[in-house]
């Protein structure tokens, strides 16, 4: 897990990529995995990597849809509006299932070694490896 080893610098990215590794995580994982960071429960919760439904802990992987709307309302702001990194992979991700144009963003975006290196630990932790394909360009999952 990531945040073994990090001590006061783990943030929310961390905490996010340590409850990817866990099967079927909980609020009370979220809780353990932030005590002792920077990273905050509710700061979390406002960007939506996690979300309860009916006492249902649902972390805000790239295929939530609430996530998805979260994300696709600043993409459509100006700019990159605030994106982080995560909000970028996860975005880029979505569309790339969808089978639709990435490059447009990929130009838009700097694709910056903070992305591509988010995107490896993001691939590793969920073991989706199309984290590491999606920063090569303008192609469909049918082209691998």
């Amino acid at each position: 897990m990531v945040s073994s080893n990090k001590g006061s610098d783990i943030g929310e990215v961390d905490v996010f990529l340590d409850l990817l590794e866990i099967d079927d995580p909980t609020y009370n994982d979220l809780n353990m995995l932030t005590r002792g960071t920077s990273a905050n429960p509710d700061g979390m919760k406002e960007t939506l990597l996690y979300r309860m439904d009916a006492g249902e802990f649902i972390l805000g992987t790239w295929d939530d849809e609430k996530r998805q709307a979260y994300i696709q309302e600043r993409v459509n702001g100006e700019g990159d509006n605030g994106l982080t990194p995560l909000d970028k992979a996860q975005f880029l991700r979505h569309r790339y299932e969808q089978g639709k144009s990435i490059q447009n963003y990929l130009e838009k975006w700097t694709v910056s070694d903070d992305l591509r290196e988010l995107c490896g630990e993001l691939a590793d932790a969920s073991g989706d490896d199309v984290y590491r394909r999606i920063l090569g360009g303008d192609r469909t999952i049918g082209d691998f």
